[in-house]
């Protein structure tokens, strides 16, 4: 086949989810794995994963890295076929840290990527990380920005109380998820009725775990309304500030030297609505963060023993390393 054709072909499939293709899917629209080498070596596709392609022209992150996992464990299924059919897409969801980061709660240590699988599978994926369970269809969602299935926060909070994350780690979570609307208080009260002891409250305490949920996720709840009120005061000052530097910047020819001396005098003027932590002007804009949720820690609370790694019965390329 030539590199044209199988080229088309491809981006058919990739165009249809994230850009990412599996080697199943192109062998059986007849691109082989000779050409799928080919079109690497040739800069059209970057191997993100054995057995997953993305096209040269999407922008590879760690989100993107996550999604060819997921694909890779139905890789003869379009990711269109699995979202579309609950008991295809309830097999594989994401959870655990990975679930926590997806959501933004919490500031825990990405560990690799989590799967909640209903059945016992493993895979030589550095890093990736299975988890037997029976999710119902209400512990999972599509996750509304990833488009991946993915469990709620109150089932995620209990997944990581179940691994052995301490109390602090679990409140820091619910002030989070109720800081974003995203916490169901009487949901997390059920799953932890007669494990309150995960809070550090004793076993059988419904109440205080009632009580303290309640704190944590109001206090959260009062201080987002707060930060929101405050941001739309400061709204018109930011918007005049950004109006009087498009004036002069666009009136007067300044060398680069002086337009940096501006700019940070500025900057300062302005610092208290940046140290504030309530608004940011468009002169700050928060960094990358340091670490990829499939990065490996040197070290992890401990070993769940429902996570098991090893080589994908169906997905028999996942036996040999390399292309």
């Amino acid at each position: 086949m030539k590199s044209s054709e199988a080229t088309g072909i491809l981006g058919e499939i990739a165009s249809q989810q994230w850009g990412l293709v599996t080697s199943a899917q192109a062998r059986s629209s007849g691109v082989d794995l000779p050409s799928l080498r080919r079109l690497e070596k040739q800069g059209n596709l970057i191997r993100v994963r054995h057995g997953v392609y993305a096209s040269s022209a999407v922008t590879m992150s760690a989100e993107l890295e996550l999604k060819a996992e997921w694909l890779a464990l139905k890789p003869h299924l379009m990711a269109a076929e699995r979202m579309s059919t609950p008991s295809l897409a309830g097999e594989a969801v994401i959870s655990h840290t990975t679930a926590a980061e997806f959501w933004e709660i919490g500031d825990l240590w990405p560990d690799g990527a989590h799967f909640t699988v209903q059945r016992r599978r493993r895979s030589r994926q550095a890093g990736v990380q299975f988890h037997r369970s029976d999710l119902t269809l209400s512990e999972w969602i599509i996750h509304p920005a990833a488009g991946l299935p993915i469990t709620t926060v109150s089932r995620t909070i209990f997944d990581l109380a179940q691994s052995g994350y301490e109390p602090e780690h679990l409140l820091s979570l619910v002030a989070d998820a109720g800081s974003k609307s995203l916490l169901d208080e009487q949901e997390l009260l059920g799953y932890f009725a007669g494990r309150e002891d995960a809070f550090g409250l004793k076993r059988g305490d419904q109440s205080g775990l009632n009580e303290l949920l309640s704190k944590y996720s109001l206090e959260a709840k009062t201080i987002r309304q707060t930060r929101l009120l405050i941001d739309e005061a400061l709204r018109p000052i930011q918007e005049q500030v950004s109006q009087l530097m498009n004036s002069i910047m666009a009136t007067h020819s300044w060398p680069q030297d002086v337009s940096s001396q501006l700019n940070r005098h500025l900057v300062q003027k302005t610092s208290f609505l940046n140290n504030s932590g309530i608004a940011r002007t468009t002169f700050h804009s928060p960094g990358p963060r340091p670490t990829s949720r499939l990065s490996v820690p040197p070290q992890r609370l401990r070993e769940n023993s429902d996570t098991h790694n090893a080589t994908d019965p169906q997905n028999p390329e996942d036996t040999r390393s390399g292309n």
